[in-house]
């Protein structure tokens, strides 16, 4: 009897196998992969996003050069992020009027073009950065973590 009723669904699945067809085309490549940033991964990146490489200067960066200008201030910089790898830990800082990103390593502060800005240095304590200016002032700017 167990032996008939096998037999039996054994012969209704092949059937059914049979009786299927593809109602959709394959997807290709193009289909399924949509990228969210459509960017040349074999251009370089650079900090602004732009595609123009490393070699060469972006539009913004070439319209606000606060340090040129001079008006560079501490204080206009807000505290990004903290990078640690087994060496020395970085900090990442975005200068609030302008836009441009500064970092911070091995008690330098240097621009996205990684210029040392002249009369800052700074270190990383735990969550919190502090940068002296060569006048002796200090700014001490912590780490926000998003609740």
């Amino acid at each position: 009897m167990k032996f008939l009723i096998t037999a039996l669904l054994m012969s209704c699945a092949a059937g059914a196998a049979a009786q299927i067809a593809v109602s959709t085309p394959a997807a290709t490549v193009e289909q399924m992969y949509r990228p969210v940033n459509p960017r040349d991964p074999l251009l370089p990146a650079t900090v602004f996003g732009d595609q123009k490489g490393p070699g060469k200067t972006s539009a913004a960066a070439a319209a606000s050069p606060s340090l040129e200008k001079g008006t560079f201030t501490v204080y206009g910089l807000v505290l990004t992020g903290i990078l640690e790898d087994s060496k020395s830990r970085q900090a990442l800082l975005r200068d609030q009027s302008t836009g441009l990103l500064y970092t911070l390593k091995a008690g330098r502060l240097l621009d996205s073009k990684k210029k040392a800005v002249p009369g800052v240095s700074g270190v990383v304590k735990g969550k919190q950065v502090i940068l002296m200016t060569e006048d002796k002032k200090v700014h001490q700017l912590n780490l926000r973590e998003k609740e």
